[in-house]
């Protein structure tokens, strides 16, 4: 059955990191099909998105009845209650957010309660009509696709019946993240301040405390070695004798070229794109054991340690060894990915699990 447009949930669709860039990637992937996409969002920006593509997708904005500058989580949860009544009749319905109404497709970066779990936290009155809409998502979706084992196994144990969860690993767009960005290394570190005789660290974070901070700092000063530098690209810097605060970055391929590892020592990373899309610009990822991507990637670009003080240490000591013999940086990135990564492959795969989800 063919289709002219599909309509795409997600509560940010703007310029951000995580999952937000990967919704803006599948928006582009479905335009770029010659399909429309309503896109349908509290906080919207279609500057994110080629200006070639423009007309090919709306961005419909939900107005919101609580100001997120109050209350962030119930704005979440009311948008999740009324988005999908702003969907066009007759498209399949993607969703990235809990929503309650029915979708197609229930795409997922990882499940609240697991994430809850991980931090150690018990839930609160907001966190259970969280995993109440998580739960009613999955259960009225067509269709589940997890970003990672490990979050098909979250959807799986909150009742989902197996053969309707799907694990497809997210999709790069390798216009942006490729050898290409090495050209702009030297430009890049100079903007720094970092001369050759520095390896950096590139340590991307919207969240020090979930993706490990205190461990690296540690590491860094166990090792004390003043060649040993952390890029932080975030908005929340960090203050540290060796570490460079980049800010958010909107251009961070250009980070991951410059850098010569990428660090996450995160207690959970439903996934991890950032170390795909590291890879791919040549700089190799060092993830704890922790995330997701771990299944998806293999060395030399991606080396997974314990995640304890010894093996963030380790790891790091590990890297530096290799950037001092000039074997750190990836040549071949496509041997380090173990699974199809394009944009167009992930599109034609969701299409396919709208139009012919799988049988019950």
């Amino acid at each position: 059955m063919a289709v002219e447009g599909v309509n795409f949930i997600f509560h940010t669709i703007a310029r951000a990191g995580g999952m937000e860039r990967a919704v803006t990637d599948m928006i582009c992937g479905f335009a770029r099909k010659g399909l429309k996409v309503r896109g349908i969002a509290m906080r919207t920006d279609i500057s994110v998105f080629p200006q070639e593509l423009r007309d090919k997708i709306e961005l419909v904005r939900v107005p919101a009845r609580f100001p997120l500058c109050l209350f962030q989580r119930w704005a979440n949860l009311d948008f999740e209650n009324r988005a999908g009544a702003f969907c066009q009749k007759g498209w399949p319905v993607f969703s990235a957010s809990r929503v309650t109404s029915p979708v197609d497709v229930a795409i997922s970066g990882g499940s609240h309660w697991a994430h809850l779990q991980k931090k150690g936290r018990r839930p609160s009155f907001v966190d259970k009509k969280v995993i109440a809409h998580e739960r009613e998502f999955y259960a009225r979706a067509g269709v589940c696709v997890a970003h990672s084992q490990l979050t098909r196994e979250e959807i799986l144990e909150l009742g989902v019946p197996a053969q309707k969860v799907v694990c497809l690993f997210p999709p790069v767009d390798v216009r942006k993240f490729n050898l290409g960005a090495r050209e702009n290394r030297e430009r890049e570190r100079a903007a720094w301040g970092v001369p050759a005789d520095k390896c950096v660290l590139l340590f991307p974070s919207n969240n020090h405390s979930i993706k490990g901070a205190d461990l690296i700092l540690g590491a860094l000063d166990a090792i004390d070695d003043p060649a040993l530098l952390l890029a932080v690209a975030s908005r929340r810097p960090i203050e540290h004798p060796r570490v460079l605060n980049l800010g958010f970055r909107t251009d961070v391929e250009n980070c991951y070229a410059a850098a010569d590892a990428t660090i996450l020592a995160s207690r959970y990373e439903a996934f991890g794109l950032v170390a795909v899309e590291s890879i791919l610009c040549g700089t190799p990822a060092l993830l704890s054991e922790y995330c997701g991507a771990k299944d998806a990637l293999r060395a030399p670009g991606c080396f997974v340690f314990p995640r304890t003080p010894e093996g963030v240490k380790a790891a790091i000591l590990s890297a530096r060894e290799r950037w001092r013999a000039g074997t750190l940086a990836v040549a071949e990135p496509q041997a380090s990915i173990a699974y199809p990564y394009s944009l167009d492959r992930h599109i034609d795969a969701l299409l396919e699990l709208a139009l012919n989800p799988p049988r019950n």
